[in-house]
Order: structure tokens, then sequence, then C-alpha cells
């Protein structure tokens, strides 16, 4: 796996990572990333690593051993997938990055390449555990700017994810074309940001190790809604810090206002977080939340005009759960809304109503009386 940050095509890297490039990247795995089963996976993993973390001295102490190692041999064949014989993602994410750019396409076959030499010479071709163990080691590594993992930790890795998600049942039912599209995004957009990190780092360019750093960043947060200063791996293994309710937001008296003012402090959160603290406690995110002023941020899945006139913004959920974040406009906001499509990042205003809408009625959080600040 050590051959995506070493070979020769890095030189290249640079003539990709302009100002433009890295608008159209920003955050765009998310719209790769939302599905019902993407949101299992990663709620399964951080479920497993908040666990691990309160657990963790005391299971070294009792165990004597390293955590990852703890559970024996995992039958995890529902991880693996059969090939399709051709990419399924790789021209979709090399237009998201460069539209049009052959070179960007060439690019990323490479970086498909050399991971997959890497993963048939560690045994574990079209393995979804491996990738995801690439995807979180790689990405919180070059984030915190601790070089490139080691093969051995990341192999450790990939054995606590695929047990976590075995247990989880996680991949049930998902087609081996499903998988093979989940492997592609994570590790294309892996690759790219370990690419323009290493390329920097050999050649001793600060901006391209920071372009890599960034985009590392991204497709942390993207995945998981948290913040890439709270996922890190180190010899230790990996951590992910879970955010307490507390720190996502302080509650606030319900405004009467349909709009905000320059000195009404509205409460900030993701999208997709805002969807966990409802999913996984609804009576909590309505004391939290409901009938306050919340400034959202994330990435917008469609905007749509309804049949009462209303404009409904929908956020992709890349954090998990399966339910969307959705924000009602009435027409005067037409004007901001036209500026925003789909797979771009934005930030909206609204006071919320709580889970509602879709078939079973909790299909959103759904949030009254939005603006574009």
């Amino acid at each position: 796996m050590k051959r995506i940050g070493s070979t020769s095509f890095l030189v290249c890297m640079l003539l990709f990572i302009s100002a433009s490039a890295k608008a159209q990247y920003t955050d765009r795995l998310g719209g790769n990333w939302n599905n019902p089963t993407s949101a299992t996976i990663t709620n399964i993993i951080m479920d497993r690593y908040a666990q691990r973390r309160l657990k963790k001295n005391l299971e070294a102490k009792r165990q004597g051993t390293n955590a990852t190692a703890m559970g024996g041999p995992t039958n995890d064949a529902a991880l693996h997938f059969r090939s399709s014989g051709t990419l399924l993602k790789t021209a979709e994410i090399a237009n998201l990055i460069d539209p049009g750019n052959p070179q960007v396409m060439s690019i990323m076959k490479v970086i498909l390449d050399e991971y997959e030499k890497g993963a048939r010479a560690a045994g574990k071709p079209n393995d979804v555990a491996l990738a995801l163990s690439f995807f979180f080691a790689t990405n919180a590594s070059v984030y915190h700017d601790g070089g490139q993992p080691g093969d051995p930790q990341m192999l450790e890795l990939r054995e606590t994810i695929a047990q976590a998600l075995v247990e989880g049942n996680a991949l049930k039912g998902v087609t081996d074309r499903q998988k093979q599209e989940m492997y592609e995004t994570l590790v294309l957009f892996t690759g790219f940001a370990l690419a323009a990190y290493q390329e920097g780092k050999q050649s001793g360019n600060a901006a391209s190790v920071q372009v890599g750093q960034q985009l590392a960043g991204q497709n942390l947060q993207a995945i998981t809604g948290l913040s890439p200063d709270k996922i890190n791996f180190t010899a230790e293994g990996l951590s992910i810090e879970r955010e307490s309710s507390a720190a996502v937001a302080t509650p606030t008296q319900p405004s009467a206002e349909t709009t905000s003012s320059p000195n009404e402090a509205a409460v900030s959160v993701h999208a997709g977080k805002l969807v966990m603290e409802f999913e996984g406690n609804e009576v909590r995110a309505n004391q939290l939340y409901s009938g306050k002023r919340v400034r959202v941020n994330g990435t917008v899945n469609s905007i749509d005009v309804l049949k009462d006139g209303r404009i409904a913004l929908t956020f992709h959920s890349a954090a998990g759960g399966y339910a969307q974040t959705r924000c009602y406009f009435n027409k005067s906001q037409s004007s901001r809304l036209a500026q925003l499509s789909g797979g771009q990042a934005a930030i909206v205003e609204g006071t919320v109503r709580g889970l509602g809408g879709g078939m079973d009625g909790r299909g959103f959080v759904e949030m009254a009386d939005c603006i574009v600040p």
C-alpha cells in the first residue's frame, strides 16, 4: 500500500491541485457514501471505537494483549466482493476532481492499481474492511501530519473493523457491485489526499502537504460528521472521540423571529450529526433543538419546489443514519437558493421541528422558516 505515496507519478499531482479542483472536490465524498448501508457501516465503526476508547485501559490490563487482536479469527467472507471486471466509480470521481481531464482518470487508475497490489500481497484482495482501514488510518495520519501509516498497523485495524462489521451484520444483502462501489470510493478519495501529501513531503512543497491534509480532513468529516481533530491513528491504533451533545450544541431560547439578526446566536451543527442526534435519542434531541434556531452545514443533496410553493433543500446525511436534514424556505429565498446546487457545501439557518416526512413519517429532520445566511 505504500506504493501509492512513492510512485513517480506523484510529480504530476500539483497540476491538478488548483483552487478550482479543490473547490470541486470539497465535501463530495458524502454524496458517494450517502445510502443506508454506508450509514450503517459508519455507525458500527464509530460505535465500536467509542466503546474501545472507554474500555481500552481495563481490557489491556485484563487480557494482556492488544485490543485489536481480541475476539479471535473472524469469518468475514461477506466483506469481500467479486469484481465486476470494470471500474464502477472511478470515472465519476475523476470528473469531480477535474471534469474532462483524462490525466486525472489515469491517476485514479494508478491509485487503484497500486492499492490493489498491496491488498493482494496482504492476502486481502477486494476487501471492503481493508479499504475502510486504509481510509481511516491514512486520512487520520495525513491530517495530523503523521506520515503514512505502516501496513502492519493497517492490517490490525482491518481485523477490528472486520469483526465489528460481521458482528453488526452490516453487509447483509449488499451486492458485489455495491461493495465494489464502496471500495473504489474509499480508496480513490484517500489515495488522492495521500498522493498530494506525499508529493509535498518528497519535494519539500509545503503547499502540497497542506492540500493533502485538507483533503484528508474533508474525507473524514464527510463520512463521520465529526471534526477530523477528533479522529487519530497512532501506534496504539485508531481513536474516534465522539462529541457529546453538550459539545455539539448549547441550548438556546426559541426565537420568535423567522430570520436571524446579527445579534442572534444560533446553534451550529453538521447536517449528518443532527440526524444522528435525533435517531440516537429523539427525546434528548427534541430538548436540545426543537423550536430553536439552528445553523446547519453540510452537502446539498437536492433543491426542490413543492406543490404549495415552498422550496425544500435536502442535505446528504453522510455522518450516518437513514433520515436526512430537510430545510423549508419561502419564495423570498429563491435568489439565494438559485446560487446553490446538488453536491455543493452550504450553510442554512432555520427552526428545527423534529422528525417527520417520508413514507414512515420519520424520513427527515425537518427545519422551517429557513434562510441562507
